[in-house]
């Protein structure tokens, strides 16, 4: 039975990823800052000494997910980010080869490492160029994966993602939930750039995308992605025509550190994972808002 231990398994996509594996011959083991469940491990990766908890388990297949993952964030407190997703990720990858450790899965962000002035959609070899610490910090641990398993002759995959989502009392992030959260209030929300685009993938084609690169490294970086842009002004329509609302958000300048607009090709994934999206934005939406009892219209 090969052993899978999943690092930042009480996060949106850990618990996803965790449920997916439930009824699979993996014996999953999980390592969380809050971790709670049966034969979880609750660490700081930043700091903590990881070797020992490793070599006790010996996993075959390492699926880092742990990371800080607050964009905003990453500008008010840098050094934390670097510590969280560089040191961190470099603390988890040592802690895997000392144990003997097969295949690592790092789970990176598409969105923030590319440069957005490049045209779309954006490929693996497109040029590169991080406008916040968070974009730095996941290129820089993608960069030590790399470096360090073609080191130990040991195995990895990253995946780049483009922006996740899924069900928006699960997630409780990211612009989706913003906005739901905002009209079901019944509040005006507000919208960072008009022209802001972004390319969303569901939650349960990232887990699909995992359980892939569990089965079949492939020793290099495959993007994450819908293939598909939409401005953040059109994503909120949909959702208040979902939620039936007449609502209007004000629209403000973009934030520093935002990617103005992200589109990431998935050629590559298909390609080497023998992946691709299954879930419509539209679809999902669906599935992701609870309607009852919301709206004016």
């Amino acid at each position: 039975m090969k052993k899978v231990l999943v690092t930042g398994s009480g996060g949106f996509i850990g618990r996803h990823l965790i449920d997916a594996m439930k009824n699979t011959d993996y014996e999953v083991f999980t390592l969380d800052v809050k971790s709670k469940r049966f034969k979880d491990s609750s660490v700081v990766i930043s700091t903590a000494e990881l070797v020992p908890l490793f070599s006790r388990i010996r996993p075959d297949v390492v699926v880092h997910l742990a990371a800080q993952v607050d964009v905003t964030e990453s500008f008010v407190n840098p050094v934390r980010d670097l510590q969280v997703n560089g040191i961190g990720t470099l603390n988890v990858l040592n802690a895997s080869q000392s144990a003997d450790c097969a295949n690592f899965v790092y789970v990176a962000s598409g969105g923030a490492i590319y440069d957005s002035n490049s045209p779309m959609p954006l490929t693996e070899k497109s040029p590169e160029r991080p406008v916040s610490p968070y974009g730095l910090s996941k290129r820089l641990g993608e960069d030590y994966v790399r470096v360090l398993s073609a080191k130990a002759g040991t195995s990895w995959t990253s995946l780049a993602l483009s922006n996740c989502y899924g069900q928006v009392e699960d997630h409780q992030r990211g612009v989706i939930f913003q906005f739901w959260k905002a009209l079901s209030e019944d509040r005006i929300p507000t919208i960072y750039g008009r022209d802001v685009m972004r390319d969303f993938i569901h939650v349960s084609d990232v887990v699909a995308a995992i359980l892939k690169a569990i089965e079949r490294p492939i020793n290099t970086r495959v993007n994450i992605s819908s293939q598909t842009e939409i401005s953040l002004l059109d994503l909120f329509n949909k959702i208040a025509d979902l939620m039936k609302s007449d609502i209007r958000a004000v629209v403000l300048d973009s934030k520093i550190g935002d990617v103005l607009r992200s589109c990431l090709s998935n050629q590559k994934a298909e390609e080497l994972l023998g992946w691709k999206p299954l879930v419509s934005l539209d679809e999902g939406l669906k599935l992701s808002l609870p309607l009852t009892g919301v709206g004016k219209k």
